[in-house]
């Protein structure tokens, strides 16, 4: 089922862990951005209206 890699397997399997890891906490990152950049924006609105 899987392929045989002989002596690259090492490198190839690191491989496709960053291929998989490098996404994954991008867009882990990306929606923490976001949640900070909700919470101060909404508080620039309570000081704006406030």
């Amino acid at each position: 089922m899987l392929p045989n890699f002989d002596d690259n397997a090492p490198f190839i399997w690191a491989v496709y862990a960053i291929g998989l890891a490098v996404p994954l906490l991008l867009l882990i990152y990306a929606s923490l951005k976001a949640k900070v950049s909700k919470e101060k924006l909404e508080t620039l609105r309570k000081e704006k209206t406030g």
